[in-house]
């Protein structure tokens, strides 16, 4: 009985975790990928000219 309740509280921290880290992940990558188009690019020696 004291080892399934060890084994319960030991899943249930494990999946405590796995959400964390997930939320974690997902809200870097939100906040990378945040204003792509806005922005004009920086390197722009392969980009054609604004006027021709």
């Amino acid at each position: 009985r004291n080892r399934a309740a060890a084994r319960r509280r030991r899943v249930a921290l494990g999946a405590g975790a796995v959400a964390l880290a997930a939320a974690i992940g997902v809200g870097a990558w939100l906040t990378t990928s945040d204003d792509d188009g806005s922005a004009p690019p920086q390197d722009t020696r392969n980009s054609a000219p604004q006027s021709p």
